[in-house]
Protein backbone atom coordinates (compact mmCIF):
# COMPACT_ATOMS: atom_id res chain seq x y z
CA UNK A 1 0.00 0.00 0.00
CA UNK A 2 2.82 2.38 0.90
CA UNK A 3 4.48 1.60 -2.45
CA UNK A 4 1.27 2.47 -4.30
CA UNK A 5 0.93 5.75 -2.42
CA UNK A 6 4.54 6.66 -3.12
CA UNK A 7 4.05 5.78 -6.77
CA UNK A 8 0.92 7.89 -7.04
CA UNK A 9 2.64 10.80 -5.27
CA UNK A 10 5.64 10.59 -7.62
CA UNK A 11 3.36 10.46 -10.65
CA UNK A 12 1.46 13.49 -9.37
CA UNK A 13 4.68 15.49 -8.86
CA UNK A 14 5.97 14.57 -12.33
CA UNK A 15 2.61 15.41 -13.91
CA UNK A 16 2.47 18.82 -12.23
CA UNK A 17 6.07 19.53 -13.24
CA UNK A 18 5.46 18.58 -16.87
CA UNK A 19 2.25 20.62 -16.97
CA UNK A 20 4.08 23.66 -15.59
CA UNK A 21 6.80 23.27 -18.20
CA UNK A 22 4.19 22.98 -20.93
CA UNK A 23 2.45 26.15 -19.73
CA UNK A 24 5.68 28.16 -19.68
CA UNK A 25 6.49 26.95 -23.16
CA UNK A 26 3.06 27.92 -24.47
CA UNK A 27 3.24 31.41 -25.99
CA UNK A 28 -0.04 33.31 -26.32
CA UNK A 29 -0.92 36.61 -27.98
CA UNK A 30 -4.06 38.49 -26.92
CA UNK A 31 -5.25 40.50 -29.92
CA UNK A 32 -6.76 44.00 -29.47
CA UNK A 33 -10.30 43.59 -28.15
CA UNK A 34 -13.25 44.54 -30.34
CA UNK A 35 -15.76 46.52 -28.32
CA UNK A 36 -16.33 49.91 -26.77
CA UNK A 37 -13.21 51.73 -25.49
CA UNK A 38 -13.97 50.79 -21.86
CA UNK A 39 -14.67 47.16 -22.76
CA UNK A 40 -11.55 46.91 -24.93
CA UNK A 41 -9.26 48.22 -22.18
CA UNK A 42 -10.92 46.13 -19.45
CA UNK A 43 -10.78 42.78 -21.22
CA UNK A 44 -7.30 43.31 -22.72
CA UNK A 45 -5.79 44.13 -19.33
CA UNK A 46 -7.68 41.35 -17.54
CA UNK A 47 -6.92 38.59 -20.04
CA UNK A 48 -3.26 39.60 -20.22
CA UNK A 49 -3.13 39.36 -16.43
CA UNK A 50 -5.05 36.07 -16.19
CA UNK A 51 -3.03 34.36 -18.93
CA UNK A 52 0.22 35.41 -17.31
CA UNK A 53 -1.06 34.41 -13.88
CA UNK A 54 -2.07 31.00 -15.20
CA UNK A 55 1.58 30.35 -16.10
CA UNK A 56 1.52 30.93 -19.85
CA UNK A 57 3.96 33.22 -21.66
CA UNK A 58 2.42 36.37 -23.11
CA UNK A 59 3.84 37.89 -26.32
CA UNK A 60 3.36 41.24 -28.06
CA UNK A 61 2.62 39.89 -31.54
CA UNK A 62 1.00 36.88 -33.21
CA UNK A 63 4.27 36.16 -35.05
CA UNK A 64 5.88 35.30 -31.73
CA UNK A 65 3.07 33.10 -30.40
CA UNK A 66 1.70 29.61 -30.97
CA UNK A 67 -1.85 30.73 -30.16
CA UNK A 68 -3.90 33.91 -30.42
CA UNK A 69 -6.82 34.79 -28.17
CA UNK A 70 -9.38 36.97 -29.94
CA UNK A 71 -12.04 38.76 -27.91
CA UNK A 72 -15.10 40.56 -29.23
CA UNK A 73 -17.97 42.14 -27.30
CA UNK A 74 -21.32 42.05 -29.09
CA UNK A 75 -24.85 43.05 -28.03
CA UNK A 76 -26.90 40.12 -26.76
CA UNK A 77 -29.59 39.85 -29.41
CA UNK A 78 -32.72 37.74 -28.95
CA UNK A 79 -34.58 36.12 -31.85
CA UNK A 80 -38.31 35.74 -31.28
CA UNK A 81 -40.71 33.20 -32.79
CA UNK A 82 -41.92 35.67 -35.41
CA UNK A 83 -38.35 36.08 -36.67
CA UNK A 84 -37.74 39.53 -35.20
CA UNK A 85 -34.39 40.23 -33.57
CA UNK A 86 -34.01 42.69 -30.71
CA UNK A 87 -31.67 43.59 -27.87
CA UNK A 88 -32.23 41.35 -24.84
CA UNK A 89 -34.83 42.82 -22.50
CA UNK A 90 -33.88 44.40 -19.16
CA UNK A 91 -33.00 41.81 -16.57
CA UNK A 92 -31.24 39.66 -19.19
CA UNK A 93 -27.47 39.89 -19.99
CA UNK A 94 -26.99 42.77 -22.41
CA UNK A 95 -23.68 41.67 -23.95
CA UNK A 96 -21.87 38.56 -25.12
CA UNK A 97 -18.10 38.24 -24.84
CA UNK A 98 -16.98 36.01 -27.73
CA UNK A 99 -13.64 34.25 -27.23
CA UNK A 100 -11.83 32.49 -30.08
CA UNK A 101 -8.60 30.55 -29.67
CA UNK A 102 -6.57 30.47 -32.91
CA UNK A 103 -3.78 28.04 -33.71
CA UNK A 104 -1.27 30.36 -35.41
CA UNK A 105 0.82 27.58 -36.93
CA UNK A 106 -2.10 25.74 -38.55
CA UNK A 107 -4.13 28.94 -39.05
CA UNK A 108 -7.49 27.65 -37.81
CA UNK A 109 -9.92 28.39 -34.98
CA UNK A 110 -9.48 25.72 -32.29
CA UNK A 111 -12.41 26.77 -30.11
CA UNK A 112 -14.97 29.55 -29.98
CA UNK A 113 -17.60 30.32 -27.36
CA UNK A 114 -19.48 33.25 -25.83
CA UNK A 115 -20.16 34.34 -22.25
CA UNK A 116 -23.10 36.64 -21.35
CA UNK A 117 -22.74 39.66 -19.05
CA UNK A 118 -24.11 43.11 -18.38
CA UNK A 119 -21.62 44.94 -16.16
CA UNK A 120 -17.85 44.67 -16.62
CA UNK A 121 -17.33 44.09 -12.90
CA UNK A 122 -19.24 40.80 -13.19
CA UNK A 123 -16.45 39.38 -15.35
CA UNK A 124 -13.74 39.50 -12.67
CA UNK A 125 -15.02 36.11 -11.47
CA UNK A 126 -15.21 34.54 -14.92
CA UNK A 127 -12.23 35.72 -16.99
CA UNK A 128 -9.85 33.12 -15.56
CA UNK A 129 -12.45 30.37 -16.04
CA UNK A 130 -12.72 31.37 -19.70
CA UNK A 131 -8.92 31.19 -20.05
CA UNK A 132 -8.87 27.66 -18.59
CA UNK A 133 -11.81 26.58 -20.74
CA UNK A 134 -10.07 27.82 -23.88
CA UNK A 135 -6.62 26.48 -23.00
CA UNK A 136 -8.06 23.04 -22.18
CA UNK A 137 -8.10 22.58 -25.95
CA UNK A 138 -4.33 23.07 -26.26
CA UNK A 139 -2.65 19.68 -26.72
CA UNK A 140 -0.06 18.52 -24.20
CA UNK A 141 3.25 18.93 -26.00
CA UNK A 142 6.78 18.09 -24.93
CA UNK A 143 9.33 20.86 -24.56
CA UNK A 144 11.00 21.74 -27.83
CA UNK A 145 8.29 20.22 -30.04
CA UNK A 146 7.10 23.64 -31.15
CA UNK A 147 9.47 26.11 -32.71
CA UNK A 148 8.46 29.75 -32.41
CA UNK A 149 10.04 33.09 -33.05
CA UNK A 150 11.84 34.19 -29.92
CA UNK A 151 10.66 37.48 -28.47
CA UNK A 152 14.27 38.67 -28.57
CA UNK A 153 14.34 38.17 -32.35
CA UNK A 154 11.86 40.97 -33.07
CA UNK A 155 14.62 43.58 -33.50
CA UNK A 156 15.77 42.10 -36.82
CA UNK A 157 12.37 41.13 -38.21
CA UNK A 158 10.78 44.49 -38.91
CA UNK A 159 9.20 45.68 -42.12
CA UNK A 160 10.77 49.12 -41.98
CA UNK A 161 13.97 50.58 -40.50
CA UNK A 162 15.10 54.17 -40.13
CA UNK A 163 18.93 54.34 -39.99
CA UNK A 164 21.34 57.09 -39.07
CA UNK A 165 25.12 56.80 -38.96
CA UNK A 166 28.24 58.85 -38.43
CA UNK A 167 30.73 58.03 -41.19
CA UNK A 168 34.42 58.28 -40.36
CA UNK A 169 36.91 57.78 -41.71
CA UNK A 170 35.86 58.28 -45.31
CA UNK A 171 38.88 57.96 -47.57
CA UNK A 172 38.50 59.26 -51.11
CA UNK A 173 41.17 58.68 -53.75
CA UNK A 174 41.15 60.88 -56.88
CA UNK A 175 43.13 59.78 -59.95
CA UNK A 176 44.49 62.51 -62.22
CA UNK A 177 43.42 62.47 -65.85
CA UNK A 178 46.26 64.52 -67.39
CA UNK A 179 49.34 64.47 -65.13
CA UNK A 180 51.56 65.91 -67.88
CA UNK A 181 49.91 69.29 -67.50
CA UNK A 182 51.09 69.71 -63.91
CA UNK A 183 54.27 71.75 -63.85
CA UNK A 184 56.18 73.96 -61.47
CA UNK A 185 57.74 75.92 -64.33
CA UNK A 186 60.95 73.88 -64.18
CA UNK A 187 62.27 71.23 -66.51
CA UNK A 188 61.28 68.41 -66.44
CA UNK A 189 57.77 68.78 -65.01
CA UNK A 190 57.24 67.47 -61.47
CA UNK A 191 54.18 65.21 -61.74
CA UNK A 192 54.79 62.45 -59.24
CA UNK A 193 53.04 63.95 -56.24
CA UNK A 194 49.92 65.14 -58.09
CA UNK A 195 48.96 62.13 -60.22
CA UNK A 196 46.51 61.24 -57.46
CA UNK A 197 45.08 62.87 -54.39
CA UNK A 198 43.87 61.20 -51.17
CA UNK A 199 41.26 63.11 -49.21
CA UNK A 200 39.95 62.28 -45.76
CA UNK A 201 36.32 63.04 -45.09
CA UNK A 202 33.75 62.81 -42.32
CA UNK A 203 30.06 62.48 -42.96
CA UNK A 204 26.63 61.15 -42.09
CA UNK A 205 24.05 58.89 -43.70
CA UNK A 206 20.30 58.83 -43.16
CA UNK A 207 18.28 56.06 -44.76
CA UNK A 208 15.01 54.14 -44.90
CA UNK A 209 15.20 50.35 -45.30
CA UNK A 210 12.29 48.13 -46.37
CA UNK A 211 12.78 44.46 -45.45
CA UNK A 212 10.16 42.96 -47.76
CA UNK A 213 11.57 39.43 -47.44
CA UNK A 214 13.32 37.77 -44.53
CA UNK A 215 16.47 37.57 -46.67
CA UNK A 216 16.18 40.67 -48.87
CA UNK A 217 15.69 44.41 -48.34
CA UNK A 218 16.13 47.77 -50.07
CA UNK A 219 17.49 50.92 -48.49
CA UNK A 220 17.30 54.42 -49.93
CA UNK A 221 19.57 56.91 -48.22
CA UNK A 222 20.90 60.46 -48.26
CA UNK A 223 24.67 60.87 -47.86
CA UNK A 224 26.56 63.90 -46.58
CA UNK A 225 30.35 64.30 -46.85
CA UNK A 226 32.50 67.13 -45.50
CA UNK A 227 36.19 67.69 -46.18
CA UNK A 228 38.93 70.19 -46.83
CA UNK A 229 40.53 69.06 -50.10
CA UNK A 230 43.46 71.10 -51.34
CA UNK A 231 43.15 73.63 -48.51
CA UNK A 232 39.51 74.49 -49.11
CA UNK A 233 36.27 73.43 -47.49
CA UNK A 234 34.01 71.06 -49.46
CA UNK A 235 30.50 69.73 -48.98
CA UNK A 236 29.66 66.70 -51.11
CA UNK A 237 26.02 65.52 -50.94
CA UNK A 238 24.74 62.31 -52.47
CA UNK A 239 21.92 59.79 -52.61
CA UNK A 240 22.26 56.02 -52.64
CA UNK A 241 20.30 52.81 -53.07
CA UNK A 242 21.44 49.61 -51.34
CA UNK A 243 20.17 46.15 -52.27
CA UNK A 244 20.73 44.09 -49.14
CA UNK A 245 20.71 40.38 -48.35
CA UNK A 246 20.16 39.96 -44.58
CA UNK A 247 21.79 36.88 -43.08
CA UNK A 248 20.81 35.92 -39.52
CA UNK A 249 23.09 33.14 -38.28
CA UNK A 250 22.71 33.82 -34.54
CA UNK A 251 20.17 35.35 -32.16
CA UNK A 252 21.96 38.59 -31.28
CA UNK A 253 23.52 39.71 -34.55
CA UNK A 254 22.97 39.73 -38.30
CA UNK A 255 25.03 40.38 -41.41
CA UNK A 256 23.79 42.35 -44.39
CA UNK A 257 26.02 42.20 -47.46
CA UNK A 258 24.80 44.54 -50.18
CA UNK A 259 25.43 46.04 -53.58
CA UNK A 260 24.76 49.70 -54.15
CA UNK A 261 24.43 52.53 -56.59
CA UNK A 262 24.97 56.18 -55.77
CA UNK A 263 24.79 59.67 -57.21
CA UNK A 264 27.18 62.18 -55.66
CA UNK A 265 27.97 65.85 -55.95
CA UNK A 266 31.36 67.08 -57.01
CA UNK A 267 34.12 68.39 -54.79
CA UNK A 268 33.86 72.11 -54.07
CA UNK A 269 31.31 72.66 -56.81
CA UNK A 270 34.11 73.38 -59.28
CA UNK A 271 33.07 71.01 -62.03
CA UNK A 272 30.46 70.90 -64.74
CA UNK A 273 30.50 67.09 -64.43
CA UNK A 274 27.60 66.84 -62.00
CA UNK A 275 26.30 64.46 -60.87
CA UNK A 276 28.84 61.67 -60.58
CA UNK A 277 27.47 58.12 -60.84
CA UNK A 278 28.92 55.34 -58.76
CA UNK A 279 28.58 51.66 -57.97
CA UNK A 280 29.90 49.57 -55.13
CA UNK A 281 29.16 47.19 -52.32
CA UNK A 282 29.55 46.74 -48.63
CA UNK A 283 28.72 44.88 -45.45
CA UNK A 284 26.60 45.96 -42.52
CA UNK A 285 27.16 44.14 -39.24
CA UNK A 286 24.34 44.65 -36.73
CA UNK A 287 23.92 43.67 -33.09
CA UNK A 288 20.76 43.75 -31.01
CA UNK A 289 19.90 47.19 -29.69
CA UNK A 290 16.65 46.41 -27.88
CA UNK A 291 13.55 44.84 -29.41
CA UNK A 292 13.16 47.83 -31.75
CA UNK A 293 16.44 47.93 -33.63
CA UNK A 294 20.18 47.44 -33.94
CA UNK A 295 23.54 49.08 -33.49
CA UNK A 296 25.67 48.57 -36.58
CA UNK A 297 28.98 49.06 -38.32
CA UNK A 298 28.75 49.68 -42.06
CA UNK A 299 31.80 49.35 -44.32
CA UNK A 300 31.58 49.94 -48.07
CA UNK A 301 33.54 50.64 -51.24
CA UNK A 302 32.32 52.88 -54.09
CA UNK A 303 33.70 53.61 -57.54
CA UNK A 304 32.55 56.86 -59.16
CA UNK A 305 32.69 57.45 -62.88
CA UNK A 306 33.15 60.81 -64.51
CA UNK A 307 35.45 63.75 -64.16
CA UNK A 308 36.02 65.57 -60.89
CA UNK A 309 37.55 69.04 -61.10
CA UNK A 310 39.22 70.91 -58.24
CA UNK A 311 41.05 74.20 -58.10
CA UNK A 312 44.80 73.81 -57.92
CA UNK A 313 45.76 75.53 -54.68
CA UNK A 314 49.39 74.43 -54.77
CA UNK A 315 51.90 77.29 -54.53
CA UNK A 316 54.82 75.19 -55.82
CA UNK A 317 53.01 73.74 -58.86
CA UNK A 318 50.38 76.32 -59.81
CA UNK A 319 49.73 75.17 -63.40
CA UNK A 320 47.13 74.36 -64.51
CA UNK A 321 44.68 76.27 -62.38
CA UNK A 322 42.29 73.29 -62.31
CA UNK A 323 43.06 69.64 -61.68
CA UNK A 324 41.04 67.11 -63.68
CA UNK A 325 40.55 63.74 -62.01
CA UNK A 326 38.92 61.09 -64.17
CA UNK A 327 37.44 58.96 -61.41
CA UNK A 328 37.10 58.67 -57.69
CA UNK A 329 37.15 55.71 -55.30
CA UNK A 330 35.78 55.87 -51.76
CA UNK A 331 36.19 53.61 -48.75
CA UNK A 332 33.84 54.43 -45.89
CA UNK A 333 33.14 53.10 -42.40
CA UNK A 334 29.98 54.15 -40.59
CA UNK A 335 28.80 53.68 -37.00
CA UNK A 336 25.11 54.03 -36.30
CA UNK A 337 21.73 52.78 -35.11
CA UNK A 338 18.59 51.78 -36.96
CA UNK A 339 15.17 51.60 -35.38
CA UNK A 340 12.52 49.21 -36.73
CA UNK A 341 8.77 49.55 -37.18
CA UNK A 342 6.04 46.92 -37.74
CA UNK A 343 6.84 43.28 -36.95
CA UNK A 344 7.08 41.00 -39.95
Amino acid sequence: MLKKLLGLFTLLIVSVSVFAQVREDTFIYVAPVVGSPDQAVFFKENFDMEITGAGYTLTDSAANAQYTVRLEVRPNMVTYDDGSVEQAPPGEPQFLLHLTLVDNMENYDMVSFAFPFTELEEMYDFNLKMVYEAMANVPITRLGDIEIIDESDAWRNKWLYLRASFDAPVISVYFLQKPGFITDGGDPPDTQSLDHYIGTFVGATIGLELQFLNWMSLEANIIFRFSEPFYEYAFIPGIGLQWKFPFKPAKHYMLEPYIMGAVAGNTSGNSDAFPLWGVGGGMQFGTKGGNMGAFFIDANYQYFFGETVMRNRSTTRPNPTQLHYNHRQIISIGFGYKIGFFDR
